[in-house]
């Protein structure tokens, strides 16, 4: 075989590829980002985007929150009873949107704690349409703040104007809104933030000498619907005063809807206990009267009522509390049921008769 086919290798030779240099390839590396910078701002600059970003939602990279935002609108109100002239009622309702974290410096003011402290203990909240129309009817000066709904607002325009004119606040806000101020769906479409009533201690009543009386005392009811349904039976029949040794029980909203707004025409007349109560109402010359849960004790038929009368109603058993001297009086012969009645059903039956005799 001839030399000329036997390969031939060259040292000198030119690679058939070139390889990089590291400071070329710092080169590239930093071209290729200065192109990418470029073609973002270029992007930027346009005055549309291919992808729309949705702004409620927030970007990645940023620290934001979730925000429940009031959607305000405005509209005119025509006054009550003919009065010439509109009010402007804001109408919110909420709305989300997504808003930076800000974060809160400064301190609050050392008093504070004590003014929300004591606007708590002094302030409750009403609602239910009979309970809030009938404090306006009665001490509409002690109204703090409104709330209701659009449709109520075009049935309370006198409250509107009550409020504007003395500069308070109040809210047009939606169904939805108003169950969070409320806490309840059974707001019937208004809610009021108010001063409490003034209670009076059961001593300083007694410390006036009365002919005639009649009072009714609560014992050991925790249950706002009873509560307000005793309440409501007394403001009917005439009753002016109850007594009890847990007053926050009885401006429980609940118990003030369904009081109908009877809570209005009685006065509360606050005890240390039931016990020191009924003693003190014994040496006052009061005829206690108990609801018998068993077949013993006088019939209601029978039963005469004396000049100065304290009904004892209680959700528990009353034996620990009875003396000899009081009135037992059962109410039926034939009950078959372990329990008795509820207790705004006995008040009813028992503020029935003596109101007939």
């Amino acid at each position: 075989m001839s030399n000329s086919r036997k390969p031939s290798f060259q040292t000198n030779s030119t690679k058939s590829f070139q390889e990089r240099s590291p400071k070329r390839a710092f080169n590239d590396k930093e071209r290729r980002f200065d192109d990418r910078r470029n073609n973002e701002k270029r992007e930027g600059n346009q005055p549309h985007f291919d992808k729309k970003r949705d702004a409620r939602k927030p970007s990645r990279g940023f620290q934001q929150e979730e925000v429940r935002e009031p959607k305000i609108a405005e509209l005119s109100l025509n006054k009550a009873n003919g009065e010439s002239g509109s009010v402007k009622v804001t109408v919110k309702s909420t709305g989300v949107s997504y808003k930076p974290k800000e974060k809160k410096t400064g301190a609050l003011s050392p008093r504070a704690p004590e003014k929300i402290k004591k606007n708590r203990a002094e302030e409750m909240k009403v609602y239910g349409e009979n309970a809030c129309l009938e404090l306006f009817a009665e001490r509409p000066e002690s109204i703090v703040r409104v709330w209701a709904t659009v449709q109520m607002a075009h049935r309370i325009g006198e409250i509107f104007s009550y409020l504007a004119a003395n500069k308070k606040v109040y809210h047009v806000v939606d169904s939805e809104e108003l169950s969070l101020v409320s806490g309840t769906e059974h707001h019937g479409g208004i809610c009021m933030l108010v001063k409490k009533q003034r209670t009076f201690s059961l001593q300083g009543y007694l410390d006036v000498p009365r002919q005639e009386d009649y009072l009714v005392v609560l014992d050991q009811v925790n249950n706002a619907q009873n509560l307000g349904g005793v309440v409501r039976t007394c403001a009917f029949y005439g009753i002016k005063n109850v007594v009890t040794n847990q007053v926050e029980q009885l401006y429980a909203p609940a118990a003030m809807r369904v009081a109908e707004g009877g809570m209005e025409h009685i006065r509360i007349l606050e005890t240390e206990s039931t016990e020191i109560a009924l003693e003190a109402l014994r040496k006052a010359g009061y005829q206690i009267i108990h609801v018998s849960t068993n077949k013993q004790g006088v019939a209601l038929e029978q039963l005469k009522f004396a000049e100065k009368v304290a009904l004892v109603l209680s959700e528990g058993s009353t034996d620990d509390i009875r003396d000899k001297q009081d009135v037992n009086v059962r109410l039926s012969l034939s009950n078959p049921l372990k329990a008795g009645l509820n207790i705004a059903v006995n008040a009813g039956i028992l503020l029935s008769h003596w109101y007939v005799k």
